[in-house]
Protein backbone atom coordinates (compact mmCIF):
# COMPACT_ATOMS: atom_id res chain seq x y z
CA UNK A 1 0.00 0.00 0.00
CA UNK A 2 2.92 2.36 0.95
CA UNK A 3 4.83 2.04 -2.26
CA UNK A 4 1.54 3.15 -4.60
CA UNK A 5 0.58 5.96 -2.12
CA UNK A 6 4.38 6.94 -2.55
CA UNK A 7 4.05 7.02 -6.60
CA UNK A 8 0.62 9.03 -6.50
CA UNK A 9 2.35 11.31 -3.99
CA UNK A 10 5.44 11.91 -6.18
CA UNK A 11 3.46 12.35 -9.47
CA UNK A 12 1.42 14.52 -7.80
CA UNK A 13 3.63 16.80 -6.56
CA UNK A 14 5.50 17.13 -9.87
CA UNK A 15 3.12 18.16 -11.59
CA UNK A 16 2.26 21.42 -13.29
CA UNK A 17 -0.36 24.15 -11.91
CA UNK A 18 -2.84 23.08 -15.08
CA UNK A 19 -3.52 20.12 -13.25
CA UNK A 20 -3.97 21.31 -9.40
CA UNK A 21 -6.09 23.86 -11.05
CA UNK A 22 -8.34 20.81 -12.15
CA UNK A 23 -9.28 20.13 -8.70
CA UNK A 24 -11.12 23.98 -8.29
CA UNK A 25 -13.26 23.75 -11.77
CA UNK A 26 -16.77 22.38 -11.53
CA UNK A 27 -16.62 19.37 -13.29
CA UNK A 28 -14.44 17.70 -10.38
CA UNK A 29 -16.86 18.87 -7.97
CA UNK A 30 -19.87 17.78 -9.94
CA UNK A 31 -17.28 14.26 -10.00
CA UNK A 32 -16.91 14.35 -6.30
CA UNK A 33 -20.68 14.89 -5.71
CA UNK A 34 -21.86 11.48 -7.94
CA UNK A 35 -19.06 9.63 -6.42
CA UNK A 36 -20.33 11.24 -2.94
CA UNK A 37 -23.99 10.11 -4.18
CA UNK A 38 -23.42 6.47 -5.10
CA UNK A 39 -21.56 5.74 -2.23
CA UNK A 40 -24.13 7.18 -0.12
CA UNK A 41 -26.90 5.23 -1.97
CA UNK A 42 -25.36 1.98 -2.25
CA UNK A 43 -24.61 1.78 1.31
CA UNK A 44 -27.84 3.05 2.72
CA UNK A 45 -29.98 0.57 0.20
CA UNK A 46 -27.41 -2.61 1.62
CA UNK A 47 -27.91 -2.03 5.07
CA UNK A 48 -31.88 -1.52 4.62
CA UNK A 49 -31.59 -5.17 2.67
CA UNK A 50 -29.10 -6.70 5.24
CA UNK A 51 -30.23 -6.20 8.40
CA UNK A 52 -33.59 -7.94 8.08
CA UNK A 53 -31.63 -10.72 6.20
CA UNK A 54 -29.50 -11.09 9.13
CA UNK A 55 -32.46 -10.93 11.67
CA UNK A 56 -34.27 -13.45 9.45
CA UNK A 57 -31.51 -16.17 9.09
CA UNK A 58 -30.59 -15.57 12.65
CA UNK A 59 -33.08 -15.26 15.23
CA UNK A 60 -36.56 -16.46 13.58
CA UNK A 61 -38.22 -19.76 12.66
CA UNK A 62 -38.31 -18.76 8.63
CA UNK A 63 -37.83 -22.02 7.26
CA UNK A 64 -34.87 -23.05 5.08
CA UNK A 65 -32.50 -20.69 7.59
CA UNK A 66 -29.60 -22.98 6.88
CA UNK A 67 -29.95 -22.68 3.24
CA UNK A 68 -30.73 -19.18 2.56
CA UNK A 69 -27.61 -18.38 5.48
CA UNK A 70 -25.30 -19.49 2.41
CA UNK A 71 -27.67 -18.11 -0.62
CA UNK A 72 -27.40 -14.84 0.46
CA UNK A 73 -24.06 -13.85 0.77
CA UNK A 74 -23.34 -15.42 -2.40
CA UNK A 75 -23.05 -12.49 -4.54
CA UNK A 76 -19.97 -11.74 -2.76
CA UNK A 77 -18.26 -14.23 -5.92
CA UNK A 78 -20.05 -12.05 -8.87
CA UNK A 79 -16.98 -9.73 -9.89
CA UNK A 80 -18.99 -5.73 -10.47
CA UNK A 81 -18.06 -5.51 -14.30
CA UNK A 82 -19.88 -9.40 -14.65
CA UNK A 83 -22.77 -7.88 -12.86
CA UNK A 84 -23.20 -4.98 -14.52
CA UNK A 85 -22.54 -6.72 -17.99
CA UNK A 86 -25.13 -9.05 -17.24
CA UNK A 87 -28.03 -7.01 -15.69
CA UNK A 88 -27.59 -4.84 -19.18
CA UNK A 89 -28.11 -8.13 -20.75
CA UNK A 90 -31.13 -8.26 -19.36
CA UNK A 91 -32.55 -5.05 -18.45
CA UNK A 92 -30.76 -2.91 -20.95
CA UNK A 93 -32.11 -1.79 -24.39
CA UNK A 94 -32.98 -4.85 -26.83
CA UNK A 95 -32.27 -7.21 -23.32
CA UNK A 96 -33.60 -10.45 -22.40
CA UNK A 97 -36.47 -8.94 -20.94
CA UNK A 98 -37.52 -6.55 -23.41
CA UNK A 99 -37.42 -9.42 -25.87
CA UNK A 100 -40.21 -11.04 -23.42
CA UNK A 101 -41.83 -8.01 -23.34
CA UNK A 102 -42.03 -6.85 -26.90
CA UNK A 103 -44.91 -9.55 -28.03
CA UNK A 104 -47.14 -7.58 -25.31
CA UNK A 105 -46.21 -4.30 -27.21
CA UNK A 106 -43.95 -2.91 -24.67
CA UNK A 107 -40.85 -1.44 -26.98
CA UNK A 108 -38.72 0.24 -24.47
CA UNK A 109 -37.75 -0.05 -20.90
CA UNK A 110 -36.82 2.71 -18.29
CA UNK A 111 -33.20 3.72 -18.63
CA UNK A 112 -30.55 1.27 -16.87
CA UNK A 113 -27.57 3.42 -17.59
CA UNK A 114 -26.62 6.12 -14.62
CA UNK A 115 -27.25 6.37 -11.06
CA UNK A 116 -30.21 3.62 -10.98
CA UNK A 117 -28.01 0.92 -12.48
CA UNK A 118 -24.75 1.40 -10.72
CA UNK A 119 -26.68 1.62 -7.81
CA UNK A 120 -28.69 -1.48 -8.09
CA UNK A 121 -26.18 -3.28 -9.28
CA UNK A 122 -23.28 -2.32 -6.55
CA UNK A 123 -26.46 -2.80 -3.95
CA UNK A 124 -27.14 -6.85 -4.92
CA UNK A 125 -23.07 -7.73 -5.04
CA UNK A 126 -21.87 -5.23 -1.72
CA UNK A 127 -25.00 -5.94 0.82
CA UNK A 128 -23.18 -9.36 1.64
CA UNK A 129 -20.25 -7.60 3.43
CA UNK A 130 -23.27 -5.96 6.19
CA UNK A 131 -24.83 -9.32 5.87
CA UNK A 132 -21.80 -11.18 7.37
CA UNK A 133 -21.41 -8.80 10.09
CA UNK A 134 -24.57 -8.20 11.12
CA UNK A 135 -25.48 -11.68 10.70
CA UNK A 136 -22.32 -12.41 13.08
CA UNK A 137 -23.21 -10.18 15.84
CA UNK A 138 -26.90 -11.26 15.42
CA UNK A 139 -25.40 -15.07 16.82
CA UNK A 140 -23.30 -13.18 19.60
CA UNK A 141 -25.85 -10.72 21.31
CA UNK A 142 -26.80 -11.92 24.83
CA UNK A 143 -30.45 -13.15 24.79
CA UNK A 144 -31.29 -12.41 28.64
CA UNK A 145 -30.56 -8.81 27.52
CA UNK A 146 -34.26 -9.19 25.56
CA UNK A 147 -35.77 -11.44 27.63
CA UNK A 148 -35.27 -8.96 30.45
CA UNK A 149 -36.68 -6.36 28.49
CA UNK A 150 -40.17 -8.13 27.75
CA UNK A 151 -40.23 -8.47 31.51
CA UNK A 152 -39.85 -4.45 32.23
CA UNK A 153 -42.63 -4.79 29.65
CA UNK A 154 -41.35 -3.93 26.39
CA UNK A 155 -42.88 -5.42 23.52
CA UNK A 156 -41.18 -6.90 20.22
CA UNK A 157 -40.44 -3.85 18.49
CA UNK A 158 -39.35 -1.78 21.55
CA UNK A 159 -36.94 -4.16 22.58
CA UNK A 160 -35.20 -4.27 19.25
CA UNK A 161 -35.03 -0.68 18.76
CA UNK A 162 -34.02 -0.08 22.56
CA UNK A 163 -32.05 -3.27 23.19
CA UNK A 164 -31.30 -5.20 20.27
CA UNK A 165 -30.05 -2.30 17.44
CA UNK A 166 -27.92 -0.27 19.82
CA UNK A 167 -25.77 -3.69 20.16
CA UNK A 168 -26.02 -4.10 16.56
CA UNK A 169 -24.71 -0.52 15.72
CA UNK A 170 -20.78 -1.39 15.65
CA UNK A 171 -21.39 -4.73 13.17
CA UNK A 172 -23.89 -2.38 10.80
CA UNK A 173 -21.05 0.73 10.72
CA UNK A 174 -18.68 -2.18 10.07
CA UNK A 175 -20.34 -3.26 7.27
CA UNK A 176 -21.31 -0.34 5.60
CA UNK A 177 -17.54 0.89 5.65
CA UNK A 178 -16.30 -1.96 3.59
CA UNK A 179 -19.35 -1.16 1.37
CA UNK A 180 -18.65 2.34 0.97
CA UNK A 181 -15.07 1.59 0.03
CA UNK A 182 -16.31 -1.28 -2.45
CA UNK A 183 -18.38 1.57 -3.93
CA UNK A 184 -16.02 4.02 -3.55
CA UNK A 185 -12.75 1.93 -5.68
CA UNK A 186 -15.34 -0.05 -8.28
CA UNK A 187 -14.70 0.62 -11.85
CA UNK A 188 -16.85 -1.92 -13.07
CA UNK A 189 -19.84 -1.21 -12.48
CA UNK A 190 -19.49 2.36 -13.00
CA UNK A 191 -18.00 2.17 -16.33
CA UNK A 192 -20.31 0.10 -17.94
CA UNK A 193 -23.33 1.56 -16.68
CA UNK A 194 -21.68 4.89 -17.70
CA UNK A 195 -22.00 6.79 -14.33
CA UNK A 196 -18.60 8.94 -14.10
CA UNK A 197 -17.15 8.71 -10.93
CA UNK A 198 -13.68 9.07 -9.20
CA UNK A 199 -12.48 6.23 -10.63
CA UNK A 200 -14.00 6.43 -14.10
CA UNK A 201 -12.48 10.15 -14.63
CA UNK A 202 -8.96 8.70 -13.41
CA UNK A 203 -8.96 5.97 -15.86
CA UNK A 204 -10.15 8.23 -18.94
CA UNK A 205 -7.24 10.88 -17.69
CA UNK A 206 -4.56 7.90 -17.55
CA UNK A 207 -5.55 6.66 -20.96
CA UNK A 208 -6.25 9.72 -22.69
CA UNK A 209 -3.54 12.07 -21.41
CA UNK A 210 0.46 11.78 -21.93
CA UNK A 211 0.81 13.46 -19.01
CA UNK A 212 -0.10 11.25 -16.23
CA UNK A 213 -0.16 13.41 -13.62
CA UNK A 214 -3.44 14.61 -13.72
CA UNK A 215 -4.49 11.24 -12.81
CA UNK A 216 -2.16 10.92 -9.89
CA UNK A 217 -3.97 14.29 -8.78
CA UNK A 218 -7.33 12.69 -8.88
CA UNK A 219 -6.54 9.46 -7.42
CA UNK A 220 -4.95 11.24 -4.21
CA UNK A 221 -8.43 13.05 -3.96
CA UNK A 222 -9.64 9.67 -4.11
CA UNK A 223 -7.68 8.68 -1.29
CA UNK A 224 -8.36 11.69 0.61
CA UNK A 225 -12.12 10.41 0.48
CA UNK A 226 -11.41 7.36 1.11
CA UNK A 227 -9.58 8.19 4.43
CA UNK A 228 -12.38 10.40 5.38
CA UNK A 229 -15.00 7.81 5.30
CA UNK A 230 -12.98 6.00 7.73
CA UNK A 231 -12.53 9.13 9.87
CA UNK A 232 -16.23 9.70 9.65
CA UNK A 233 -16.65 5.82 10.67
CA UNK A 234 -14.18 6.68 13.69
CA UNK A 235 -16.15 9.63 14.66
CA UNK A 236 -19.93 8.14 14.81
CA UNK A 237 -18.07 5.15 16.76
CA UNK A 238 -16.33 7.35 19.22
CA UNK A 239 -19.59 9.51 20.08
CA UNK A 240 -22.13 6.50 20.17
CA UNK A 241 -23.46 4.65 23.03
CA UNK A 242 -22.41 0.68 22.63
CA UNK A 243 -23.33 -2.13 24.72
CA UNK A 244 -22.01 -5.63 25.01
CA UNK A 245 -21.82 -7.96 22.26
CA UNK A 246 -20.57 -11.36 23.78
CA UNK A 247 -22.90 -13.99 24.28
CA UNK A 248 -23.64 -13.60 27.75
CA UNK A 249 -25.10 -16.48 28.75
CA UNK A 250 -24.39 -19.83 27.20
CA UNK A 251 -27.47 -21.17 25.78
CA UNK A 252 -29.39 -21.11 22.57
CA UNK A 253 -31.43 -17.99 21.40
CA UNK A 254 -35.18 -19.01 21.30
CA UNK A 255 -35.85 -17.86 17.60
CA UNK A 256 -39.05 -15.48 17.21
CA UNK A 257 -42.19 -16.87 16.00
CA UNK A 258 -43.33 -15.21 12.55
CA UNK A 259 -46.81 -16.71 12.26
CA UNK A 260 -48.35 -16.09 9.49
CA UNK A 261 -45.01 -14.33 8.16
CA UNK A 262 -42.84 -16.97 7.55
CA UNK A 263 -43.28 -17.50 3.66
CA UNK A 264 -43.58 -13.88 3.24
CA UNK A 265 -40.13 -13.69 5.04
CA UNK A 266 -38.70 -16.43 2.37
CA UNK A 267 -39.96 -14.69 -0.16
CA UNK A 268 -38.20 -11.52 0.88
CA UNK A 269 -34.59 -13.65 1.22
CA UNK A 270 -35.79 -15.31 -2.20
CA UNK A 271 -36.57 -12.28 -3.86
CA UNK A 272 -32.90 -10.54 -2.67
CA UNK A 273 -31.25 -14.58 -3.95
CA UNK A 274 -32.55 -14.21 -7.18
CA UNK A 275 -32.02 -10.92 -8.29
CA UNK A 276 -28.35 -10.92 -7.19
CA UNK A 277 -27.67 -14.56 -7.91
CA UNK A 278 -30.75 -16.16 -9.77
CA UNK A 279 -30.65 -13.33 -12.69
CA UNK A 280 -27.02 -13.48 -13.35
CA UNK A 281 -27.01 -17.23 -13.48
CA UNK A 282 -30.19 -17.13 -15.89
CA UNK A 283 -28.73 -14.79 -18.18
CA UNK A 284 -25.11 -16.85 -18.94
CA UNK A 285 -27.22 -20.10 -19.34
CA UNK A 286 -28.98 -18.28 -22.05
CA UNK A 287 -26.08 -17.17 -23.40
CA UNK A 288 -24.55 -20.23 -23.16
CA UNK A 289 -27.22 -22.25 -24.58
CA UNK A 290 -27.98 -19.56 -27.49
CA UNK A 291 -24.01 -19.82 -28.23
CA UNK A 292 -23.62 -23.90 -27.95
CA UNK A 293 -27.08 -23.99 -30.75
CA UNK A 294 -25.21 -21.10 -32.69
CA UNK A 295 -21.58 -23.90 -33.27
CA UNK A 296 -19.77 -22.07 -30.94
CA UNK A 297 -17.08 -25.08 -29.39
CA UNK A 298 -17.18 -25.62 -25.56
CA UNK A 299 -13.54 -26.12 -25.76
CA UNK A 300 -13.26 -22.10 -25.54
CA UNK A 301 -15.14 -22.46 -22.45
CA UNK A 302 -13.18 -25.26 -20.53
CA UNK A 303 -10.12 -23.40 -21.57
CA UNK A 304 -11.33 -20.25 -20.13
CA UNK A 305 -13.17 -21.95 -16.85
CA UNK A 306 -9.74 -23.51 -16.16
CA UNK A 307 -7.58 -20.51 -15.88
Amino acid sequence: MALPLAYLIVRAFGASSEAWELLFRVRTAQILGRSALLVVTVTGASLAIATPLAWLTTRTDMPFRRTLSVLTALPLVVPSYVGAFLAISALGPKGLLQQMLSPIGVESLPEIYGLPGAAITLTLLSYPYTLLTVRAAFRNLDPSLDESARLLGHGSWSTFFRMTLPQLKPAMAAGSLLVALYTLSDFGAVSLMRYETFTWAIFQQYQSAFDRSIAAVLSLVLVLFAVLILMGDGFVASKGRFYRTGSGSARATNAVRLGRWRWPAVAFCVAAVVAALGMPTAVLGYWLVKGVSAGEPLTLVWSATLN
